[in-house]
């Protein structure tokens, strides 16, 4: 059975051809360069009108650090950031060779499960588990997983009912024998080089942690208008955000698409992870951000840890006295390593999103409750990480807060006191940060038209995704996924 990628032709210069920079031509690289410097001005005239007083003083207080912070992204990202994969190609150890355990949690994906297995059973990396966990799903996900088992060699854990993704992927972690410990959403199809390229990766870099992968929408290209706009927002986010973070070794949140773990950097904190708490109860969030924050330093108070002379559920082989010597240090040892997290725009995966704008609300409420977690766990640690990006990360925090009150002072309250200025200056100032977004986008995927759709991405995420982070925290404490 094989599933292909669905990989779309790649025009010399784009993002997907690997180079330690961008390979783009000099034309490409010169409207970057004008970029930057419309960047540089549009802030010297901000920092103009407010010494004269042309706009509100809190209003453009804020326009002036929203610019500075994508003005950073832009120069780490295509500067500063430097594909893994690049040195790793050429650096790795042939010898290398790790045991790879995949592990997929899912619940009622009857219509993406086949190909999200055969997708990793394809995979051209041979020393490989495949561990599916199917967390009680009511659909025929059950009944599909048990016929493609038949025919593939990989391993399926049934649930009797509903654990969450966190426990369920706890599961799977307990029987899993891989120095390499790959987590991927089971809506997602990964490309067959992916394992490869991470383990390679993970070759050169013993301080390395973690490896994200690029992800774009699956099947975008013939997709509804909220496909399309998610894959301009999600490249970006991706090769812009990430590819900033990476700069630095501090991704903040290993994307549940792909990400690739050293079992070290994680086993520690599996158990505290999959039964978070929060608020005084489950939490089922933040299951991206939180494995993320242990990695990059994050350590929870009373951490409650498995018994060492245990069982693992569903283990197929009992703990050997070695496992056993293994865990109780792991326990006992209260130092941190100082781990990387790196994003490589090399390794490749489409993702599953929301087709409709009931079921990405509905995402974006999850997101926001994942981030409200993580703000409690990054706040406490990420001050450790590089000084440039630590004070962008905490800005970040800043401005997504005070957004909402933006919104409200800058287009309803100035307009009823007579400042009709402050609202279009705002106004102006986010249409201009989705075109150098959408210009971005251009540069790297020539022929693509979906860069029309990246100045809509900011929009709706300046003037309705804002809001959500209320909903989310009126419902905190509700567990349910969708």
């Amino acid at each position: 059975m094989q599933v292909a990628f669905n990989k779309q032709p790649v025009p010399v210069g784009t993002d997907s051809a690997s180079s330690t920079w961008d390979n783009l031509d000099k034309k490409r690289w010169a409207v970057r360069g004008l970029l930057l410097a419309a960047i540089g001005t549009i802030i010297g005239v901000k920092i103009s009108v407010i010494l004269f007083s042309v706009v509100d003083a809190f209003t453009g207080f804020y326009m002036l650090t929203t610019t500075s912070v994508l003005l950073f992204y832009l120069v780490s990202g295509w500067l500063k950031y430097k594909d893994p994969w690049e040195y790793a190609k050429v650096n790795f150890d042939p010898n290398y060779k790790p045991l790879v355990s995949i592990l997929v949690a899912v619940k009622n994906e009857e219509s993406n499960i086949v190909q999200c297995v055969t997708s990793c059973m394809n995979s051209s990396y041979e020393n490989k588990e495949v561990i599916i966990v199917d967390d009680g799903s009511t659909d025929k996900t059950p009944q599909m997983l048990d016929d493609l088992k038949r025919n593939l060699n990989f391993t399926v854990i049934h649930l009797s009912k509903n654990v969450g993704k966190k426990q369920a992927i706890e599961k799977a972690h307990d029987i899993a024998k891989g120095d390499i410990i790959v987590s991927m959403d089971s809506d997602t199809l990964m490309d067959s080089e992916a394992v490869s390229r991470a383990v390679k990766i993970f070759s050169v870099n013993p301080k390395l942690g973690a490896v994200v992968a690029h992800g774009r929408v699956k099947g975008a290209k013939t997709g509804n208008l909220l496909q399309k706009i998610q894959d301009a927002w999600f490249d970006g986010q991706f090769r812009v955000v990430k590819g900033a973070e990476s700069a630095y070794s501090s991704v903040t949140c290993c994307s549940g698409s792909f990400s690739a773990f050293r079992r070290e950097a994680i086993s520690k904190y599996i158990h505290a992870w999959a039964h978070d708490k929060f608020l005084g109860g489950e939490f089922r969030f933040a299951t991206d951000r939180l494995m993320t924050g242990f990695i990059l330093g994050y350590e929870p108070k009373n951490m409650e840890q498995p018994k060492a002379d245990s069982t693992p559920l569903n283990a197929t082989k009992p703990f050997t006295e070695k496992d056993n010597f293994e865990l109780k240090s792991t326990i006992e040892n209260k130092e941190q390593p100082k781990w990387d997290i790196e994003y490589s725009k090399s390794m490749n995966v489409e993702i599953g999103v929301p087709t409709t704008f009931t079921s990405f609300l509905k995402q974006q409420i999850r997101w926001r409750k994942s981030f409200i977690r993580s703000v409690f766990v990054f706040g406490a640690i990420y001050w450790k990480r590089s000084f440039p990006m630590n004070l962008v990360y905490y800005l970040g925090i800043i401005l997504r807060t005070v957004r909402p009150y933006i919104l409200f002072h800058s287009l309803l309250f100035l307009p009823l006191s007579g400042d009709y200025i402050t609202p279009v200056f705002f106004l102006t100032s986010v249409f201009f940060v989705g075109m150098v977004h959408g210009i971005d986008f251009r540069l790297r995927n020539p022929g693509s038209s979906f860069w029309l759709y990246r100045p809509l991405v900011t929009m709706m995420t300046t003037f309705i995704i804002t809001w959500l982070i209320f909903v989310a925290l009126i419902r905190i404490k509700d567990n349910t996924w969708r």
